[in-house]
């Protein structure tokens, strides 16, 4: 029977009772989470998601104090082999302890963790458009990953209605912000875009990965403000998530190329790091 933790306790994941009516990510999306890849025993790229998850958390006025680093990749690790979990999807969630309405009545943290299969995102994502119906804004919590996903949520059945792989979201100033789970990048000539943490987009932890191979290969990075006519003139698009890194073969109709140099080179480098962290 598979298991889950809450608070430090393993219970199986059939418990329908564990979650309480009190519940503030439930009443008020008052929280955050992680999604993280482990694979051997290991947690891919651990430090990053533990700081930016830390730094979330302390952006909500979250109290972590009592929730040691080493002893919860320690608890992960034994709960995905508990459930029989060479590679799994880890989802680290916390939120404030019950109390209060808008004002909360304790600071303190509780959590809940969740190994479950893992799935690759696909190489290639071949129909993607664009969702324009609900904007991201910008603030200084946007870029870590809060309970509150409902723009996500709506552009993935708009995504679902259009039979598509893909929607791409913009900001309430109308830039380009990000997909429905990830972050993108594109190729125009010898240069990598991505819109920057101001469009209201997520710190993703694999565009942190990408950003620094960019920077170590010498390739020329911008990270900005774009319309989505930039986007639509680039040469070659992708977007990454812990899922992995997948290329946007065609947006709105426009076919783009299926080959890059400089996107085989940064590939090449993620998968070395994945093989080394594993």
């Amino acid at each position: 029977m598979s298991q889950l933790i809450l608070n430090g306790e393993h219970y199986p994941v059939e418990n329908n009772q564990l979650l309480s009516t009190t519940n503030r990510a439930f009443l008020y999306g008052d929280g955050i989470f992680e999604t993280i890849k482990l694979q051997n025993k290991n947690l891919l790229f651990w430090d990053d998601h533990y700081n930016r998850m830390i730094n979330g958390a302390k952006a909500l006025f979250l109290d972590c104090s009592k929730l040691s680093k080493d002893e919860l990749k320690a608890s992960i690790i034994k709960l995905a082999e508990e459930n029989s979990l060479a590679t799994a999807r880890i989802r680290i969630q916390l939120w404030r302890s019950p109390g209060g309405l808008f004002t909360p009545a304790d600071n303190s943290v509780q959590y809940l963790i969740n190994a479950t299969e893992f799935t690759t995102a696909p190489s290639v994502k071949r129909s993607c458009f664009f969702f324009e119906e609900v904007p991201l804004a910008y603030s200084y919590i946007s870029r870590y990953k809060t309970c509150n996903a409902l723009p996500y949520i709506l552009a993935s059945i708009k995504r679902k209605e259009l039979e598509a792989d893909e929607m791409i979201l913009f900001n309430t100033d109308g830039f380009v912000s990000e997909s429905t789970s990830s972050n993108i990048f594109w190729l125009k000539g010898e240069t990598l875009c991505t819109p920057s943490l101001e469009t209201g987009c997520i710190e993703g932890i694999v565009r942190k990965q990408i950003l620094s191979y960019a920077k170590q290969h010498h390739i020329k990075v911008v990270e900005g403000q774009y319309f989505k006519e930039d986007l639509l003139h680039a040469d070659f698009v992708f977007c990454t998530n812990t899922a992995g890194i997948s290329q946007l073969a065609c947006i709105e109709g426009k076919q783009f190329k299926e080959k890059n140099a400089l996107y085989d080179l940064l590939i090449s480098d993620y998968s070395k790091d994945i093989l080394n962290n594993a």
